[in-house]
């Protein structure tokens, strides 16, 4: 029982950091609806997830921030069980046709619903992205630097080494996180087969975007895109 109150509080630490950009701590979340325990139990019960390594305490205060495992079984779930998220998205209205054309209309058609980059390449040979959606969100101005990151590492096609060794099966979903000078990316990524080309689609963005929607709309797109 107390597994499942850890995981139902892990996750509303998740998507509040997620939506708001914003650290946690007790007495937050005691004023949500979502929560009912008292703040001594909220305290309880995020020290128990921190020394899981699921959260953390910068600079050494009462608050919290995920870290790359809380990531790790967030996407886990998501993946598992991604259609109870489906029902926000059943407007959406995939052009397959065009997106069969080749490699490029794959991702011009999938970029217009994602949140961030998407990227596909051929090993050395192909190399191609759109730019960064959705840059200019509210939530998102302040991390100019992971922006900048991210930009120069798709550009310098680091995403290649990082991917291009993965034993994949082809339109299998995976994901990796890619850390360096203390910024964390989220590739979301698929080997996929199109016109006789063996190449890999891959959604990047950084920790703090919408993981949910991601995820929701790849999977979507690949259904419709096979059948």
């Amino acid at each position: 029982m107390k597994e499942d109150k850890l995981k139902k509080l892990l996750w509303i630490v998740i998507e509040h950091y997620i939506d708001k950009w914003e650290p946690i701590w007790s007495k937050f979340l005691h004023t949500l609806d979502s929560t009912d325990y008292a703040p001594s139990t909220l305290r309880k019960y995020l020290n128990l997830l921190e020394q899981e390594w699921l959260l953390y305490q910068p600079y050494n205060s009462a608050w919290r921030v995920p870290t790359k495992e809380w990531l790790s079984n967030y996407i886990d779930s998501i993946l598992l069980v991604s259609q109870e998220w489906n029902e926000q998205f059943d407007e959406m209205a995939f052009d397959v046709d065009y997106a069969r054309n080749d490699l490029r209309s794959i991702v011009e058609t999938l970029w217009e619903w994602m949140d961030w980059a998407v990227v596909w390449f051929l090993k050395e040979d192909e190399y191609y992205y759109l730019w960064i959606n959705n840059l200019l969100k509210e939530n998102l101005l302040s991390d100019v630097e992971t922006t900048k990151y991210l930009i120069d590492f798709i550009e310098h096609k680091h995403i290649i080494p990082e991917l291009d060794t993965k034993m994949l099966k082809h339109w299998k979903i995976y994901y990796s996180f890619i850390e360096s000078d203390e910024k964390l990316i989220s590739a979301l990524y698929t080997k996929i087969l199109v016109n006789s080309y063996d190449a890999m689609l891959c959604v990047l963005w950084p920790s703090r975007v919408d993981h949910k929607k991601n995820v929701t709309i790849l999977k979507k797109f690949m259904n419709s895109f096979l059948w």
